[in-house]
Order: structure tokens, then sequence, then C-alpha cells
């Protein structure tokens, strides 16, 4: 495994593309939740991108659509509870303009009701606008937008790429409110995990190949086990 070195901080600038676990047990028993979403950027879902040489609809840069890591993950859960639905969307906007960000602009999602949500943006955080506690405060708020006054599950996953900065508030949130944390960031410092040498740009190439798309799948699964078991 070659391992890459100062990735994190190239990535933000180059890669501008649409571009764990609490100590106290859940022991409330309920129905098993049927809505899944999924609030990313480009690992999760990008469309078609021909500048940069991303030509596809699905998570990039896995190899087809089967093999990100929302197929894989929805594959999973499926086998548990064929009732699960999972919606993946890209939320890139909000990691740009966080601090002073209009919540209206997904109201075409709150009809979805979600049961769970899956913060797995932050690779696209400006790390010069995070300070004090904006970036998890504006998280907390994006999350009580979508839930309104229901009960909310929630599974915090740290960065593909390590930005200690985000990182940081994203782990602090979860520890919080007791939300559930995956940490992801070692992933993204192992070619292994790249789709390196299948794409002509960086941004792109540096991105979940098959193996990270599995790899966060898996990990996220891990995560939401307590949640539908």
């Amino acid at each position: 495994m070659k391992k890459m070195k100062n990735i994190q901080y190239y990535l933000i600038f180059v890669a501008l593309i649409f571009i764990g676990c609490s100590d106290q047990e859940v022991t409330e028993v309920g129905p098993k939740p049927k809505n899944i979403l999924v609030l990313g950027n480009s690992i999760t879902w990008c469309p078609p991108t021909p500048e940069v040489g991303w030509n596809n609809a699905w998570g990039m840069a896995a190899s087809e659509p089967s093999k990100d890591f929302i197929s894989q993950l929805r594959a999973k859960l499926q086998v548990e509870s064929p009732e699960i639905v999972l919606k993946g969307v890209n939320v890139f906007p909000f990691e740009r303009g966080f601090d002073n960000f209009d919540f209206a602009a997904y109201d075409s999602l709150l009809d979805f009701k979600p049961d769970i949500i899956v913060i797995r943006y932050g690779e696209n955080v400006d790390a010069s606008t995070v300070e004090s506690d904006n970036l998890k405060i504006a998280s907390l708020n994006f999350m009580n937008y979508f839930f309104e006054d229901r009960p909310s599950k929630v599974i915090v996953t740290t960065t593909f790429w390590n930005n200690a900065i985000t990182n940081d508030q994203l782990r602090r949130l979860a520890a919080e409110q007791n939300w559930e944390l995956v940490e992801l960031s070692d992933l993204g410092d192992y070619q292994e995990n790249m789709a390196i040498g299948k794409f002509d740009n960086v941004g792109v190439a540096t991105h979940p190949g098959d193996l990270g798309m599995e790899r966060i799948a898996n990990r996220i699964f891990s995560g939401l086990k307590k949640y539908i078991k």
C-alpha cells in the first residue's frame, strides 16, 4: 500500500466538483426504519462533468452504478429489510455555504421524511470558513430542518480525505448529540481506495474507486446496524 501524503490540502482546491460509535446503546423498541437519507457530495452522486472527464451519473469515481457506495449500501440494507428505502443526495451547496444557508433549497426532500440521516459530507468545506462551532451548529440545524419534531437518528462520518478542522466539528457533533460516528478518513490515505490510473483528472482519480466505495459502504452499514436490527 502506497500512502498518500498531503492530498487532502490539494483536493480541497483542485476537486471542487459537485463533487463511529457512541458508548451508549440504543434501547428503544419500534418498527425498523424505512427511509434513510444520505446527505453527501460527489462521492455520493455526481452528474456528468465532461470538462474533467467524468461522464457518468453516480458516485464518483466508481466504475459502474452498482459499485458506488450508495448502491452497495442499499443492497446490504435491503437484505436486512426489503422495505428500507435509501436515498442519496449531493449537498455540495451546503458544504460551500453552510454558515449562511437557506435550507429551503432542499424543501423537495421533506416529503421523504427520513427515519435516519447519514451525514456523509465535509470534503468540500473550505477549512478557512470553519471557526468556533459554526459547522457543527449548521449541521445540527440541517438535521432539525429535516426531522422537524420527529426523533432524530443520525450517522455522522468523517471525511474521506482527512480534514482535521472539519472532522473535529463532525466528531464533536456526534458526541454531543449521542449520534453514531463512522470514521472514514484513514481510507483516503491509501491509493488502493482511489481510482488512480482510471481518470486523467487528478480530482476525479483521487475519489474513491470500487474498493474504496465498498469499504465506505461496509463502515456505514456497520454504523446503521443498531438502528435497523
